[in-house]
Formats: structure tokens, C-alpha cells, sequence
């Protein structure tokens, strides 16, 4: 219960900013230093079997040799080897319904806490986050993970009734937020975890559960085909007018090209962590500042997770990014199959908001962000849910081995 409420506090203060955050984000930090150590017993076999994310923590220990900006480039690969190993711990020392319930209490009081503030003050639509669309991107966490609970049978019923009223306040702010990307990735995971339960828990190879499955995709494609050719123009574009974008995705288009005209002049390497967005040191940032009406204190990034990381860390560790994203991402969906059970469903839902918004936002592989500790903790669960399931039939092969060498004998 310690490392569940401290893990509950870890994502309560990396969910959200406020000012101060850093008081109680350093000491737990420490603490989670302190219990990687303690629990090395546990954390240490589910590194070796998990070692692939790490590459990419690896690959930025290493590239302050290069770096345009050693020093920063150190720290920051230093707060990223730590988050990735939080990630091991928690998988390695919780279990995966108490991952769920440590991200709803966590996120659900923050939920709370700006539907209080958008109710007491007409005026606000962002409740304690700075903008609408930073509410919309945290709503989907708070929606996917409230719903998982409510959907849940291996939860209490007060715990799936108050998971429920916390799934709808994260529902309204995120249609409050205005977010395309929000309202979008937290109906597909509403779709997902529901149909999610009726298919997978119970064993998928039923035949009723696998006539369901045919009769939902069969009605998706038969409703897509009727649907999709009324719409005159692209439906696209004509999803992004409903909340206000246009084809440039709210400029983000503009920023991918001058993220490809500074991949041509290092793409191998790329210039290391926090290498690029220098304002008082680039011309080419300040360009891109005055173009997106930002100040020389605003924090800027491309908006694309994949060209944040080209930038950076090059075309190498784009390719390492890549193959920890294919790797995890095949073992949340083998857990998905294999344990059928609420968790794992959350995990995967959780995995592929994650991916969705690899394409529009900068922030996976960054030190310190719930959304992509996640992602590594949803397939380092399944790890180690498997090396548990191995362990007694691996004892009962060995022990028939040496029944057969007796008899033999």
C-alpha cells in the first residue's frame, strides 16, 4: 500500500503542473531511487527481460559527446533513465488493477477539482490547466482509465459506480476542451473497452464472443460505406472544421518542414537533447517563434513525436524509439488476448491513445509524462504476468525430467 499511494502521488504530479510541484516531484524521485535499489530483487529480472525501452535511454546517456548542448543534454537523459526505471519498478512491485486504480484516484482528483473550478467560474473553460486543449489531452487518461474501472467485474460496485461519475466528468471537460484529438481518442477508447469486455473477458475463442466480434466490425465497415461517400469533400477536413482545425492541423504542418530542413543538416546524430529549441541562440527558432505567436520564454516543440525525436537524437535513435514502440506494442496486445482481463484491456486502450498521439504531440519519451510511462508499464505487466504463469510449469517440467531419470535409473 506504500508504493501504491506513493506511485498514486507520482501520477498526480507529473498529471498536472502547478506551482511548487517540483517540492514534492524531487523527493519522490528520490524515493523511487531509494526503492529501485530496495527492490532490485524484483526489479532487476524484469529489466532483463524488458531491456528494449532502456536502449533509447542508453542511446541518450551517450549522445552529450555530440551534443550542441552537453550539459542539458546529460540531465535530460538522466531524467529519462529514471522514469523509465519508475516504470519497471511499478510494474515490478504492482499489480496491474492497482496500476488502474492508482491512475484514477490520482487523475480523477484532478478531474474533480476543474469541474469545481469551470462550475464556480463561468468565465474559465480550462479549469487548473493553463490551456483547454492541455484539459482535453489529460481528460483522456482520466476518461480511459474511469471507464476501464467502471467496466471492470473484478471491482467492487462502489468502486465502479464512483469510476463511472468520474469517466463522465472527464467526458464533458473533454468535449468542454474543443480538443479534436481528445474527444476522438476518447470515444475510440469508450468503443474499445467496451466492446473490449464483452469479447475479450471470458475467452475470445467462444463461439458467441467471436460471432459478436464479426457482427461489430461487419457493422463499422457497413455503416463506413454508407456513410462515407454522402459527405462532400474530404472527411478529414471535414471532422477538423467541426472543431475548428483546418488541413494544417493548426499549423502543425509548417512546423514538420522546419523540422526536416534541420534533419538535413544533422540526421544521423541529430543535435541532442534540448539542442534545437534555443531561442536566444537560433535565428531559425526565433523565426518559428514570431510565426506562432510565441514569446522567448514560451516552451515550443514540433508537435510530431517522431520528428521531435529525429531532431534530437537522429535517425538512430528514431529507429530505437520505433522498435521499443513496435516491441511494446505487440506485447500489450498478446496480454490483451492472453489474460482477458480489465487491466490489460486499460493498458491497451491507454497504448493506442499513446500511439495516436505520437502523431500530433511531442511529449513521448520525455522525462517525467504519465502518458508514455504507461505505455512501458501496460507491456512490462504483461512480462511479468507471463514469467509468473511459466514459473510453476517450468517447475513440473523439471520435476517430470527427474521422475524420468529415476525410473530410467
Amino acid at each position: 500500500m506504500r508504493d501504491f499511494w506513493l506511485f498514486t502521488l507520482w501520477v498526480l504530479v507529473t498529471y498536472v503542473q502547478f506551482p511548487g510541484d517540483e517540492l514534492l516531484l524531487y523527493p519522490l524521485a528520490l524515493y523511487f531511487c531509494y526503492a529501485i535499489w530496495r527492490d532490485q530483487r524484483l526489479v532487476v529480472p524484469l529489466l532483463v527481460r524488458g531491456w528494449v525501452p532502456m536502449l533509447f535511454a542508453v542511446w541518450c546517456l551517450i549522445s552529450p559527446i555530440w551534443a550542441v548542448v552537453p550539459g542539458n543534454a546529460l540531465k535530460l537523459a538522466l531524467y529519462l533513465t529514471l522514469t523509465l526505471l519508475i516504470c519497471f519498478h511499478a510494474a515490478a512491485v504492482l499489480s496491474a488493477r492497482k496500476i488502474m486504480y492508482s491512475v484514477v484516484v490520482a487523475t480523477g482528483f484532478i478531474g474533480v477539482l476543474c469541474l469545481f473550478v469551470v462550475l464556480t467560474d463561468p468565465g474559465n473553460s480550462s479549469g487548473i490547466f493553463a490551456q483547454k486543449n492541455a484539459m482535453g489531452k489529460s481528460m483522456i487518461v482520466l476518461w480511459t482509465a474511469a471507464f476501464a474501472v467502471a467496466m471492470d467485474p473484478g471491482s467492487s460496485k462502489r468502486v465502479r459506480w464512483a469510476s463511472l461519475f468520474v469517466a463522465a466528468i472527464a467526458f464533458f471537460l473533454g468535449v468542454m476542451s474543443e480538443s479534436a484529438t481528445a474527444v476522438l481518442l476518447m470515444l475510440a477508447n469508450g468503443v474499445l473497452i467496451f466492446f473490449g469486455s464483452i469479447v475479450l473477458m471470458g475467452g475470445i475463442n467462444r463461439p458467441s464472443r467471436l460471432g459478436l466480434l464479426f457482427i461489430f466490425f461487419a457493422i463499422v465497415f457497413f455503416s463506413c460505406a454508407l456513410i462515407l461517400p454522402t459527405f462532400q469533400g474530404n472527411p478529414v477536413d471535414i471532422v477538423l472544421e467541426r472543431f475548428g482545425k483546418d488541413s494544417t492541423l493548426t499549423g502543425r504542418t509548417g512546423l514538420w518542414a522546419y523540422a526536416e530542413q534541420q534533419i538535413e543538416k544533422a540526421p544521423i546524430l541529430g543535435v541532442g537533447s534540448g539542442g534545437f529549441w534555443r531561442y536566444h541562440a537560433s535565428p531559425t527558432v526565433q523565426k518559428i517563434y514570431d510565426e506562432y505567436h510565441k514569446g522567448a520564454w514560451d516552451i515550443f516543440n514540433f508537435h510530431n513525436s517522431y520528428y521531435e525525436i529525429w531532431v534530437h537524437q537522429g535517425i538512430i535513435g528514431l529507429g530505437i524509439a520505433i522498435a521499443a514502440i513496435v516491441w511494446a506494442m505487440g506485447i500489450i496486445l498478446r496480454g490483451a488476448f492472453r489474460f482477458a482481463t480489465m487491466p490489460f484491456i486499460f493498458f491497451l486502450a491507454q497504448a493506442f491513445a499513446v500511439l495516436a498521439r505520437t502523431a500530433t504531440e511531442s511529449d513521448f519519451l520525455r522525462h517525467f509524462v504519465l502518458f508514455h510511462m504507461l505505455f512501458w508499464i501496460g507491456a512490462l505487466i504483461v512480462l511479468k504476468e507471463e514469467a509468473r504463469l511459466r514459473g510453476p510449469s517450468q517447475r513440473l517440467r523439471i520435476q517430470a525430467k527427474l521422475k524420468r531419470s529415476r525410473l530410467r535409473s
